[in-house]
């Protein structure tokens, strides 16, 4: 697990360092950061297995990525992993800087691993790119190769989803390249749940029972073969489509009508798709997610937390645990959390300058006041300026 993630110059994240817990929230204001901090996460990860200018999410170029008033084109990045038990099974940390000379291209000025050992790794010039860490480092310090691999499984893989029901609910083509998983839009939805009712009948079986608990007007919910959408997905939003059969997804009213995906709910599509994730054979190491609140009953946001829990606590046999960070504009969502499990993004000069992190158990007396029964956490925050919830912090 990663117990602190450190970011810097990356665009408007200069000097940030968050402690995560198994499952973390991050709040704040509009342009504060949030997203920026799942991208810069996702950026990490992705290094580990692909070509680096590749990594980074969307479209950049030339210094577009760096913090405006960086006096270097470089990005740093540092995590600390936590040791299960206290014996010490990975590295204890691991440091990434990324230098921008111009174009689309980037390199690694250096990493640096810290464990029982201290070492460091110098590139100059950058190795050849490959799919991992320890491969990118060529015949340099062969040594190393066991724990830089374990950094790549720490990392990744990485998904970042920011859910959009109307998206989930298209009919999609079989792809091989999007088994076990959806694009971050959701698009794929559909055949997910193929994938998983052709690895194991009873996984879907179960899947469906309990999304008809949640929704008792269904009786079942099936896929179909239809008439699809092909896409292939571009991060900056133009994606190439063409028509080509595939799988859709038909839920079945007690009533005994039949209902498209694209005829029900956003709210009904997104627990389809958080359920789906659950119940996935093959989950991430590291799930990102924004905003899951969207389209959700406010008072049913608990539940989904349940399910998010759920996806993090019971992971299939034999597949480790994701870690989930997720960002939120929900005060009823951040109810269901605790201060030590939430970081909130603050930006600094009157919000004009560049981010800070200020985790909510560094607020003061904000465990007495949850304690007292004076707000929940979501009620304190939506309640308190920034200002006011730290106005002790400092003195």
């Amino acid at each position: 697990m990663i117990e602190s993630f450190y970011v810097n110059n990356y665009k408007c994240l200069v000097d940030v360092r968050i402690p995560l817990t198994p499952i973390h929230v991050i709040i704040g204001q509009n342009d504060s950061g949030k997203t920026s901090v799942l991208e810069a996460m996702l950026a990490l990860s992705r290094s580990t297995e692909r070509p680096l200018a590749e990594a980074f999410p969307g479209e950049w170029q030339d210094r577009e990525l760096v913090f405006t008033k960086a006096e270097k084109p470089i990005i740093q990045f540092e995590v600390h992993f936590g040791s299960p038990g206290g014996v010490l099974v990975t590295p204890g940390l691991y440091q990434l800087e990324v230098e921008f000379p111009g174009g689309t291209l980037c390199r690694r000025l250096s990493e640096k691993l810290d464990a029982v050992s201290h070492f460091s790794i110098m590139h100059e010039p950058p190795p050849r790119e490959s799919t991992n860490v320890a491969m990118r480092l060529d015949n340099h310090l062969l040594s190393a190769t066991p724990l830089l691999s374990s950094v790549a499984k720490q990392l990744g893989p990485a998904c970042l989803y920011h859910f959009n029901p109307q998206v989930m609910a298209i009919p999609a083509s079989i792809d091989p390249g999007r088994k076990f998983r959806m694009d971050p839009d959701g698009f794929g939805l559909a055949t997910l749940f193929d994938d998983i009712l052709g690895h194991d009948a009873e996984r879907f079986l179960a899947l469906r029972r309990e999304f008809c608990e949640y929704f008792p007007q269904f009786r079942s919910v099936r896929i179909e073969s239809v008439p699809a959408t092909h896409r292939e997905y571009n991060e900056s939003g133009q994606h190439q489509t063409r028509p080509m059969a595939g799988k859709g997804i038909f839920f079945e009213t007690v009533n005994g009508r039949t209902i498209r995906a694209q005829q029900a709910s956003d709210g009904a599509i997104l627990f389809l798709g958080l359920l789906a994730l659950i119940h996935s054979p093959e989950p991430p190491k590291l799930l990102l997610i924004e905003e899951p609140e969207k389209g959700v009953y406010p008072k049913r946001l608990e539940e989904v937390i349940g399910l998010i829990r759920r996806l993090q606590q019971n992971p299939p046999s034999g597949r480790p645990a994701p870690q989930i960070i997720m960002t939120t504009h929900s005060p009823y969502l951040l109810s269901s959390f605790r201060p030590e499990e939430v970081t909130l993004m603050v930006r600094r000069d009157g919000g004009r300058g560049p981010v800070e992190a200020r985790p909510l158990r560094d607020a003061p007396h904000i465990e007495e006041r949850l304690g007292r029964g004076e707000f929940y956490l979501g009620e304190l925050w939506y309640n308190l300026s920034e200002d006011e919830l730290f106005a002790y912090a400092d003195t």
